[in-house]
C-alpha cells in the first residue's frame, strides 16, 4: 500500500522511507499538483505524511488537492512542539511532534491499512442512499442531485456512519469511535466541525440533510 510523503527534506524523506519499506509500504515523494493526478491510476494510497515543521507557500491547497485524490488517505502532520499544533489537530488524522516517534506512525498506519482492507472487502459493491444522497463506497464517491460532492477522508467516514442508519440519531462518541483511529484522543467539538464542512458540501446541492440533536449528536432528515 502507497504512503505520500509531501516534504522539501531530501533526507527526511530517506529516512521516513526506509521506516515505511521495512513495514511493507511504499513511499512515493510528491509535492507537485500534477504528481497527484498521474498517482490517481495506481494503488490505494492509504496515507499522506505532511512536514509542517516548515511549512511551503502554497501547502494547504496541496494538501486539499490530495484529499480530493485521494478520499481514503489518513493525514499525518509532522510539526514542531508548541508550533500550533491545536489548530492542526482539527485538519488531520495523526499530529506528531519533532522529533517524532516512529513507533506511532507505523502503528498508525497499520492500523489504518487494516481498516482499509477490512472496508475493502465488507463494501465492495456497495452503494448507500438517502434522500438525493448517494455514496458508492467501492469507488469512494459521493453524489447530490447528479453532482459530485468532494469530501476528505475523514468527512467521508462520518457521512458513512450517518448512512449506515440515517434515521437513528449518531451520538458524538459513536462518531469518534467509528471514524478516528483508535486511542486518537478527539474533543467532541472537533466532531461538530468535521459535520460543519460535510453540511456545507452537501448544501451546495439542495436543502440541509443533517439534523443536529443538541446535547447527543447528528442524524440524517429528509428535507421539507
Amino acid at each position: 500500500m502507497t504512503i505520500l510523503i509531501c516534504v522539501t527534506d531530501v533526507q527526511l524523506f530517506l529516512l521516513l522511507r526506509h521506516i515505511l519499506a521495512k513495514e511493507g509500504f511504499e513511499a512515493i515523494l510528491v509535492t507537485e499538483h500534477d504528481e497527484l493526478r498521474q498517482l490517481a491510476s495506481r494503488e490505494p494510497v492509504a496515507a499522506m505524511i505532511v512536514d509542517r515543521a516548515k511549512p511551503e507557500p502554497g501547502v494547504e491547497a496541496f494538501v486539499t488537492a490530495a484529499k480530493i485524490t485521494f478520499p481514503e488517505a489518513g493525514v499525518v502532520f509532522l510539526h514542531r512542539r508548541h508550533g500550533g499544533g491545536e489548530a492542526l489537530s482539527d485538519t488531520c488524522d495523526l499530529l506528531l511532534e519533532s522529533p517524532f516517534n516512529p513507533g506511532l506512525l507505523t502503528s498508525f498506519l497499520h492500523r489504518l491499512r487494516h481498516c482499509l482492507v477490512k472496508k475493502k472487502e465488507e463494501d465492495a459493491g456497495h452503494v448507500l442512499r438517502f434522500a438525493d444522497l448517494t455514496m458508492d463506497i467501492a469507488a469512494v464517491k459521493v453524489r447530490r442531485a447528479g453532482r459530485d460532492v468532494a469530501l476528505t477522508a475523514l468527512e467521508f467516514r462520518l457521512l458513512r456512519r450517518l448512512l449506515q442508519d440515517p434515521s437513528a440519531v449518531c451520538e458524538r462518541e459513536d462518531l469518534i469511535e467509528a471514524c478516528w483511529p483508535e486511542s486518537t484522543e478527539v474533543e467532541p467539538r472537533t466532531v461538530d466541525i468535521h459535520i460543519g464542512h460535510i453540511r456545507r458540501a452537501l448544501t451546495g446541492s439542495g436543502p440541509d440533510l443533517i439534523r443536529t440533536v443538541r446535547g447527543r449528536g447528528y442524524a440524517l432528515e429528509m428535507p421539507s
